[in-house]
């Protein structure tokens, strides 16, 4: 079996094992007690975080010259949820590349940078909150701090590797002269040098870099409260912290946009401990826990599961429909042409 599709396949193993290990029963019972108007509410979550994050992309696309509307880079979006939904690690979502280049009339190795820089903003600042909270975890998991360190650091590597031009132009030939972009190879060795052009400096991705940082914050703040619907009743700074660390963790492309990974970093770090006067602090040190003190399996599966239907279910299902419209609207436009 090729790699790549056993990293397609990898999160949905640890996902069902996962969920073999719960009691369905319970779940269904903590889905009906949910309150039918927070529910509803609870799938708006998503809306503020895409329209943030697209002020985001829009100053990065300005800053390369790429002009397409806001309403458009809405949707070069979802379609992103869409591919990166079916491919490891979400992958995929670089096809975005294809769709802004029809629209915008950029160069593809150029629209293609661009999304690499824009996904590369969005990592380092998951990657400020997610430092932070193994910081304040680290009186208990002392090598967190340690592994987001040194992810942080083989990032920046790469990032400066990539970006230098005598370096990456080599690079991404090969990329693009692999059977993957057999059928757009001409294309892109043509134009390859527009790969570099109009990169951000450092002061053009400072307001980008610092909204994505505040979109982070705003998730994990709109997500406390979503957890308080499934009685999972922590410290605020506690829940952001563990928060923060799974997104890190469940960022390392082996799993369709952490599909499993996410789930059990949350089952172990959610139902190891009990909270006790605002203090974080291990089961093993107790003996025995209260059943109000102590967060369930069936609990933190079903807050998993909801959180994987509202913020990456439903935007790649709508996804779904958003690329099969635009891919007829650009077909369509070429034999006109």
């Amino acid at each position: 079996m090729k790699l790549r599709r056993l990293l397609l396949i990898f999160g949905f193993i640890v996902f069902f094992y996962i969920l073999s290990t719960v009691e369905f029963g319970e779940i269904f019972k903590i889905f009906s007690a949910l309150n039918p108007l927070y529910v509803a509410l609870s799938f708006f979550v998503f809306t503020p975080l895409l329209l943030l994050v697209n002020i985001e992309w829009q100053l990065l696309l300005k800053r390369q010259r790429i002009h397409v509307s806001y309403w458009y880079s809405i949707k070069n979006f979802f379609i992103g949820y869409f591919y990166g939904m079916i491919t490891p690690g979400g992958l995929g979502a670089y096809t975005r590349a294809l769709y802004l280049e029809e629209e915008s009339g950029a160069p593809l190795p150029k629209c293609f940078s661009n999304i690499v820089i824009f996904n590369t903003v969005e990592f380092f600042s998951m990657f400020i909150p997610g430092a932070i909270g193994a910081i304040i975890l680290s009186s208990i998991y002392p090598y967190l701090l340690a592994i987001i360190l040194l992810i942080i650091t083989i990032i920046i590597f790469l990032f400066i590797f990539f970006f230098k031009t005598e370096y990456s132009r080599s690079i991404f030939k090969r990329i693009v002269r692999s059977r993957i972009f057999s059928g757009l190879r001409d294309r892109l060795e043509d134009s390859i040098d527009s790969f570099h052009e109009d990169i951000p400096g450092f002061k053009d991705v400072l307001l980008p870099f610092g909204l994505s940082v505040s979109g982070w914050i705003l998730k994990y703040t709109m997500l406390f409260f979503i957890a308080q619907m499934f009685q999972i009743h922590i410290p605020f700074v506690y829940f952001i912290a563990i928060m923060a660390v799974v997104d890190v963790i469940a960022s390392i492309p082996i799993s369709s946009y952490g599909l499993g990974i996410r789930d059990g970093s949350l089952l172990y770090l959610l139902t190891q401990f009990v909270f006790i006067d605002g203090k974080m602090i291990s089961i093993d040190r107790l003996g025995t826990v209260s059943s109000t003190s102590h967060i369930s399996a069936e609990q933190v599966v079903s807050f998993s599961l909801f959180l994987f239907v509202i913020i990456w279910l439903i935007p790649s299902i709508i996804g779904a429909f958003v690329t099969l419209y635009e891919t007829h609207r650009l077909h369509g436009i070429k034999k006109t042409d």
